[in-house]
């Protein structure tokens, strides 16, 4: 988007701490970001998306009443009064690999990952902002586990899928630049730290190749084993 204003969005600040709220809303206004909401919890902020036209939530996970996976899910899902597709930063550490996977399944559109700093939070607003509102993964939401703090093999036992068969080309990639849409994983796409972050049986698109870019830091190349056509699935 060649004309990006910061002006022209609505942006929705969802973290119940009131000094990292204010923090991340000083940031937003220094960034030139005007028509900025608030709430303390995802319970508020279902109300706020059914009051107000939004075009972007940011939310911090780990909060009371309505957590930030809870209310994730209820907009991919069309449980809440705001278009299913709306843009969505999650706020997370790169330690809690769980919460990427979950938040990965249900298509975020950007990782602004702690400690935020104004730079990281422009540019991954107009990443997200200017992304296209596509989603790829409907028929997966529903299996989401939204409960927070699962160790990565609760998280992978919930939302793992079998390969019964192969019948295609198999490549190992050794970076990130090879992958490309369209893609399937052979194996789990694994964290350094041992957690999942992609199940096996996941098709690759866009969206999720970004998000994998953000999170070079941490993905353990070497579990990246793809095919190229057709695998049979085991539910």
């Amino acid at each position: 988007m060649s004309n990006y204003d910061p002006t022209d969005f609505t942006v929705l600040v969802v973290e119940d701490h009131k000094f990292s709220r204010q923090a991340l809303v000083g940031m937003l206004v220094r960034g030139s970001y005007e028509n900025l909401l608030c709430a303390k919890d995802g319970k508020e902020a279902m109300t706020k998306c059914a009051e107000n036209k939004i075009d972007l939530i940011i939310t911090d996970i780990n909060m009371p009443n309505l957590n930030g996976l809870e209310l994730i899910k209820a907009i991919r899902t069309n449980q809440a009064q705001i278009a299913c597709d709306t843009r969505i930063i999650a706020v997370t550490t790169l330690s809690d690999t769980a919460t990427i996977s979950a938040c990965m399944t249900l298509e975020v559109d950007a990782f602004l990952v702690k400690p935020i700093s104004i730079k990281s939070a422009k540019e991954k607003i107009q990443s997200a902002i200017t992304e296209p509102k596509r989603l790829y993964q409907q028929h997966f939401y529903q299996d989401v586990d939204t409960r927070i703090n699962l160790s990565p093999q609760d998280n992978t036992q919930q939302m793992t899928k079998r390969i019964r068969s192969i019948n295609s080309c198999v490549r190992e990639l050794t970076q990130l630049s090879e992958i490309k849409e369209g893609m399937t994983l052979v194996y789990d796409i694994n964290a350094v730290s041992g957690g999942c972050l992609l199940r096996a049986g996941t098709k690759l698109n866009k969206k999720l190749i970004l998000r994998l870019f953000e999170l070079s830091k941490i993905i353990d190349t070497n579990s990246i084993v793809v095919r190229e056509d057709k695998t049979q699935i085991a539910v």
